[in-house]
């Protein structure tokens, strides 16, 4: 009985949904457009390179081979440093090939996933420190508050998995070209994965704030896409500890992103249970940060930072070449 009515309501959401997007058809097609120019001209720019080298330095084994306690998983080492410096999904990406290629437990990457999650320094210094603040200081603050919370996080992982247990990955070792050859193949099906994602969440969210304009919003756009937080440029009162609070949960549509990437092999469950405590942990450290920031002075706001040129064909070939490396893998396959 639970299960047809559950059957039921997704029936009827999806009908809902489908109804909608009919009747507020110019406005999904506006926010669908603006989502692929974003995927185009900012997304994939700033993400597609960094996930074919962390893939790339995950597989060959290079942090096995660091001096590290050896209760430390090093592919948790890894996915650790990437998805702090690389961009919000890059984490759960090295989690997820992880698991799917028998490195980890789904457990260790469902409790792994909590630290391995930040927004790195492009979009921080770019979006919250050059747009909200005009002051880039502000942006790396912002980014490295989020990332001390998930430090103390990461070494309370590492405590307890000292006394619980060792490593039990085995990675290949040694750079070579097949190596690279899988990396970029796996960068770009991840890059497909979160572009579609992307767009459909934009199509969702145009919907959602035709029939309720509130969420329009800019905190709360914030909230539901991350690259909204430049919406609050030229907002009087913007507090650095609430933007850095945004941007360490990483927007709703960041979620859909990472979920779709892990694809069922482990749990989220429990990176939504520690999100109050890193949400909290990176309050603290961005209050203090704030206090340390007014007391020494800020930049001038003329400070910017460009990080894409629409203008140029780049991203466009990117795309063009992810598309050719998909079809080509999926008929080999």
């Amino acid at each position: 009985m639970k299960r047809k009515l559950s059957d039921l309501i997704f029936l009827f959401a999806a009908v809902s949904i489908g109804v909608m997007l009919i009747l507020f058809r110019d406005a999904v097609s506006e926010a669908v457009i603006g989502a692929l120019k974003s995927c185009v001209y900012t997304i994939i720019p700033s993400l597609f390179a960094m996930t074919v080298v962390s893939g790339a330095v995950a597989q060959s084994g290079v942090f096995k081979r660091l001096p590290k306690p050896k209760s430390l998983n090093s592919d948790v080492l890894s996915a650790f440093v990437f998805g702090n410096i690389g961009g919000y999904p890059i984490g759960a990406k090295l989690l997820s090939e992880a698991v799917e290629k028998g490195r980890l437990t789904p457990e260790e990457a469902s409790k792994a996933l909590s630290f391995c999650f930040g927004s790195g320094p492009a979009f921080a210094a770019g979006v919250v420190g050059a747009a909200v603040f005009g002051d880039v200081r502000y942006g790396i603050c912002a980014m490295m508050s989020s990332m001390t919370a998930n430090f103390v996080m990461f070494l309370i992982y590492a405590i307890k998995n000292r006394i619980r247990g060792g490593e039990k990955s085995i990675v290949r070792g040694g750079f070579s070209t097949k190596l690279m050859t899988d990396s970029v193949s796996s960068a770009t099906c991840a890059m497909m994965t979160v572009c579609s994602m992307i767009l459909f969440f934009s199509a969702v969210r145009a919907v959602l704030e035709e029939l309720f304009p509130s969420l329009k919003n800019a905190y709360i756009a914030s909230v539901l896409e991350i690259s909204n937080l430049a919406a609050l440029s030229g907002c009087k009162g913007v507090s650095l500890v609430a933007v850095s609070v945004i941007l360490a949960f990483g927007g709703i549509c960041v979620h859909t992103q990472i979920i779709s990437l892990i694809g069922g092999r482990f749990s989220v469950k429990r990176f939504y249970l520690t999100r109050p405590i890193q949400l909290a942990l990176t309050a603290v450290f961005a209050k203090i940060s704030e206090i340390m920031l007014t007391r020494f002075g800020a930049v001038s706001a003329a400070t910017k930072i460009r990080l894409s040129r629409s203008p140029s064909l780049i991203p466009i070939v990117c795309v063009c070449a992810m598309v050719f490396i998909t079809l080509k893998e999926k008929r080999e396959t």
